[in-house]
């Protein structure tokens, strides 16, 4: 006798697993995109990107930490410093001198330009992993035999994905300033946002699955090709005789019973 058994929880955790792994890796991207908040600086979060007036040529700033409309802004910016003649990585900021004590025109040092130089990189970088992630959780649903369920799967995943990038950056945004404003404040911010987007991710699903998963005394479909039905199964619908591929002189039949 040979048995097919539908589990339709275990279905969901492997091909969530099989998405899970790359997407939990490729998750991380979203620090690269997220508006990280910064608690207690009115408004003020951490991004990659600038918001607001840009010059024609484009922006020589690698961190912005701003306000939404990006009128509030500290920059962390590469170029000539008109305060020391050269040029470097430094700050330059607009309405949040009083968050962070940092002025105009204030060189960044080395950890700054060591900053600097991988948010560089970063910036492209999270995006690539972005995709990656997608890529991944789209080929789940594309071969799962539950697509919609699969769907609601990765959906819970990216959301608790987000919410754990901003509240875990949050927290780390805070302990950074207090070690180092400005370029502490970016550091533990995109590190948090880092860390708790992959455990967010993690959590999203594995909340999703056990909300979707059968109870232990729910019925289990299962799919045979049997000689009869087992003893007390009750058959649902099936076509031709009970044999199986070994008989003689007759075609298998292929049912659905409830045990």
């Amino acid at each position: 006798m040979t048995d097919v058994l539908i589990d339709w929880e275990k279905a969901g955790n492997v091909l969530a697993s099989g998405g899970q792994i790359i997407g939990q890796i490729g998750i991380a991207g979203l620090s690269a995109v997220v508006r990280i908040p910064v608690p207690g600086t009115r408004g003020l979060a951490i991004e990659l990107g600038p918001r607001g007036w840009t010059p024609r040529g484009g922006t020589t700033s690698r961190l912005f930490v701003q306000d939404i409309a990006g009128s509030r802004v500290l920059r962390l910016d590469y170029g000539f410093n008109q305060a020391t003649n050269a040029v470097e990585f430094h700050w330059n900021q607009k309405g949040t001198f009083a968050e962070f004590g940092i002025a105009n025109h204030t060189p960044a040092g080395p950890g700054g330009a060591a900053l600097g130089r991988g948010l560089a990189w970063f910036r492209w970088g999270g995006r690539i992993m972005l995709i990656a992630a997608a890529a991944a959780d789209i080929y789940s649903i594309i071969v799962s035999d539950q697509p919609w369920r699969q769907v609601a799967i990765v959906a819970g995943g990216w959301a608790g994905a987000w919410l754990g990038c901003e509240s875990v950056g949050a927290i780390g945004a805070v302990a950074g300033t207090f070690a180092e404003p400005g370029g502490g404040t970016a550091v533990g911010g995109i590190a948090g946002c880092f860390v708790g987007s992959i455990g967010g991710y993690w959590a999203g699903k594995t909340l999703v699955v056990a909300a979707m998963s059968p109870r232990a005394d729910t019925p289990r479909a299962s799919v045979q090709i049997f000689r009869g039905l087992p003893p007390g199964a009750a058959l649902e619908r099936g076509t031709g005789p009970s044999c199986s591929f070994l008989a003689s002189g007759c075609s298998p039949s292929v049912a659905v019973y409830k045990s």
